[in-house]
C-alpha cells in the first residue's frame, strides 16, 4: 500500500533529515538505529543535495513565489505484509521504476528504502511539475507547451483513486505473480499519513489488549494452582497440629514416669562393702546408677522420639527431601542401657521401672 504527503518549501527540511538519516536526533520511536545501514537510495542518479535540487528544479519550471505552494510531494510505498522476504528488493525496485515513469525521471529527489523502521518502506520523493499544452492567446493555431509546479494538478482526486490500482498492476508485471496492494485502506482512494497512524495505533492497541488478556488468563490459571497448594499445605498443617498435641500428651506421661523412677526406693538388705544381699555381684551404688541409667533411658527416648517426629514433619511438607534425621548416638546408647536394664533380677526391673498401664492411667488422672 502507498500513501502521498505534500510539503511547502519550509517544511522541506526536516523531511530531508528523515530520509537519509544524517540527523542525530530523529523524532521516531519506532526507529531501530542498529539496521540503519540496510537503509538505501534506488536513485542513484541523483547527485545533488536535495534541498537544493529542489530549489534548482523549482528555477527551471514555473513555480508561484508563495509560501503555502507545496514545491515537493512523497509517496509511502510499504511492502505487503504476505510478501517473502527475499522479494522486498524486486517489489520496491519495480515500484521505484513505476514511480519515476509517472512523475517523471527528471523530477526524482530521491527514493529511500527504511528498512530501520517497524515495517520496510520507501519514500519516493519528486518535485510535483504539471506538464502540458495551452492555446496561445495571441495566436489560437499554436499551442504551448508548460511546465509548472503544481501538487494539486498532479495529485488530484482521479490520480489518487487510479494510483494504486495501476501500481498494482505493474508490480505484478515485474515480479510474476499477484501483489495485494490493494486493501481496506487503498480501495476507496488514497488515505492521509494521519488516517494510516490512526490505523495502525488502533490495530497495535487491540493486539496489546489480546496480549493482555492472555497474561491476565494465564495468571488465573497459576493463582488457581497456588490456591490448591496452600488448600494441601493447610491440611497438611492442621494434620501436624493433630500429631504434636498427641505427642505433648505423650511426652507428659513419659515426664511422669522419669518422676516415678526417680522417687524408687527398693527395699534390699545391705551387706558388707556395700553389697546387697542375696544378689551376687550387685552393689548399693549399682542400683542407684541403674536408676540414673532409667532416668537417662527415658530421655533419650523422648530425645529420639523429638527427632522422629520433627524428621517426619519436614518429609511430609517437603516430600522431595532425601535427607533422613536420625540421632544415631542416642540411639547406640539407648540399646547400650536397655542391655544392661536386662541383666538386673526382674523383681529389681519391675522396681525401677513401673509397668506402662499403670504409668499410663496415672497420666490420664492428671
Amino acid at each position: 500500500m502507498a500513501h502521498v504527503m505534500k510539503f511547502t518549501k519550509a517544511s522541506c527540511g526536516h523531511m530531508f533529515a528523515h530520509f537519509d538519516r544524517k540527523a542525530e536526533h530523529i523524532s521516531n520511536e519506532n526507529l531501530d538505529r542498529e539496521r540503519t545501514h540496510l537503509n538505501y537510495n534506488l536513485a542513484t542518479h541523483q547527485t545533488m543535495d536535495q534541498g537544493e535540487f529542489v530549489r534548482k528544479r523549482c528555477a527551471e519550471v514555473h513555480c508561484q513565489n508563495r509560501k503555502d505552494v507545496n514545491v515537493m510531494a512523497t509517496w509511502v510505498v510499504t511492502v505487503p505484509k504476505d510478501l517473502p522476504e527475499q522479494e522486498h528488493k524486486a517489489f520496491f525496485q519495480a515500484s521505484y521504476d513505476f514511480l519515476q515513469q509517472r512523475y517523471g525521471r527528471e523530477n526524482v529527489v530521491s527514493a529511500y528504502v527504511h528498512m530501520d523502521e517497524v515495517t520496510p518502506h520507501m519514500h519516493f520523493a519528486f518535485v510535483p511539475v504539471k506538464h502540458g499544452f495551452k492555446e496561445d492567446k495571441k495566436n489560437p493555431d499554436i499551442s504551448i507547451e508548460y511546465r509548472k509546479v503544481s501538487a494539486k494538478e498532479v495529485l488530484n482526486r482521479r490520480e489518487l483513486q487510479a494510483f494504486h490500482p495501476a501500481l498494482q498492476r505493474y508490480v505484478e508485471r515485474e515480479l510474476g505473480h499477484e501483489v495485494s496492494i490493494l486493501n481496506e485502506a487503498t480501495k476507496e482512494g488514497n488515505k492521509s499519513i494521519e488516517e494510516l497512524k490512526r490505523q495502525t495505533a488502533t490495530e497495535r492497541l487491540q493486539e496489546a489488549n489480546e496480549k493482555a488478556a492472555q497474561i491476565v488468563s494465564k495468571a488465573r490459571e497459576g493463582v488457581k494452582v497456588v490456591e490448591q497448594d496452600i488448600q494441601a499445605l493447610e491440611g497438611k498443617r492442621t494434620a501436624l497440629e493433630g500429631e504434636i498435641e498427641a505427642l505433648e500428651v505423650k511426652l507428659q506421661g513419659r515426664q511422669l514416669q522419669i518422676r516415678e523412677v526417680m522417687e524408687i526406693k527398693p527395699e534390699y538388705e545391705k551387706g558388707l562393702f556395700g553389697s546387697v544381699k542375696g544378689i551376687k555381684g550387685v552393689t548399693v551404688s549399682d542400683i542407684e546408677n541403674l536408676k540414673a541409667t532409667a532416668i537417662k533411658g527415658l530421655e533419650a527416648r523422648d530425645r529420639l522420639e523429638k527427632l522422629t517426629f520433627e524428621y517426619e514433619r519436614v518429609k511430609k511438607l517437603v516430600p522431595t527431601m532425601d535427607e533422613r534425621m536420625r540421632d544415631a548416638q542416642d540411639r547406640t546408647r539407648l540399646e547400650q542401657l536397655e542391655k544392661a536394664f536386662q541383666r538386673l533380677p526382674e523383681h529389681i526391673q519391675k522396681q525401677l521401672l513401673p509397668a506402662k498401664g499403670k504409668s499410663h492411667d496415672r497420666g490420664r488422672e492428671r
